[in-house]
C-alpha cells in the first residue's frame, strides 16, 4: 500500500491494517493473527511523521535449549520520512545525530506502508532468542535439557591438552 505525500491531509491519516500480505512469513514464523495501525502526519516541508503499532505472536527456537516457544509482539514505533528531491544532495558519509536515528530518506514523495511495517517487525524481533531469561540450556556433554532434568555428567572437566598450561 503506497501513499503519496500530497494525499495526506493537514489533519493526517490513520490506517488500521488487517491485511497480512505484507508480513514476512518466509523469514519469520507467525503463530497468531497480525494487527497493525499506522498514522501519517505532515511535520513540515517534505517530511512526514509515521507512527504505528504492531501486534502479533511469533514462534522461535530457543538459542540455549532448542525448544520452540512463542513470543507476543506488541510494540509501537515512530519515524520521520523525508523526501529528498533529485537536485538536493544528502551527504554519503557523516556522523548521525540523535534526531536522524529514526529518519528515512525517500527518492520520491511516496510512503510504502507495507515496507515500513515489514521493516519494523524485523526491528522488534529480539537478537537472542530465549524461551525465558533463566533458561539453562543443554548439557555440552550429553545434550540433556537442563530445564527439564539434572545432568548425570560429572562436574569435573575431562583432561584437556591445554591443562598443562595452568601450571606455567
Amino acid at each position: 500500500m503506497k501513499v503519496r505525500f500530497a494525499e495526506i491531509p493537514a489533519e493526517g491519516l490513520r490506517f488500521d491494517i488487517h491485511d497480512e500480505s505484507w508480513f514476512p512469513d518466509r523469514e519469520l514464523q507467525r503463530t497468531g493473527p497480525v494487527h497493525a495501525a499506522i498514522s501519517l502526519k505532515h511535520s513540515g516541508g517534505e517530511r512526514v511523521l509515521v507512527e504505528g503499532t504492531i501486534q502479533t505472536t511469533l514462534s522461535f527456537d530457543c538459542d540455549r535449549c532448542l525448544e520452540t516457544y512463542s513470543l507476543d509482539i506488541d510494540s509501537s514505533f515512530s519515524l520521520d520520512a523525508e523526501y529528498v528531491p533529485p537536485g538536493k544532495h544528502v551527504a554519503a558519509e557523516h556522523e548521525i545525530s540523535p534526531s536522524e536515528m529514526d529518519m528515512v530518506y525517500l527518492n520520491e514523495p511516496v510512503l510504502d506502508i507495507f515496507a515500513i511495517l515489514s521493516q519494523q517487525v524485523y526491528l522488534m524481533v529480539p537478537e537472542k532468542h530465549l524461551c525465558r531469561e533463566s533458561c539453562r540450556g543443554l548439557c555440552s556433554r550429553c545434550g540433556t535439557n537442563l530445564n527439564e532434568e539434572s545432568c548425570r555428567c560429572s562436574e569435573e572437566p575431562k583432561s584437556s591438552p591445554f591443562s598443562v598450561l595452568k601450571n606455567i
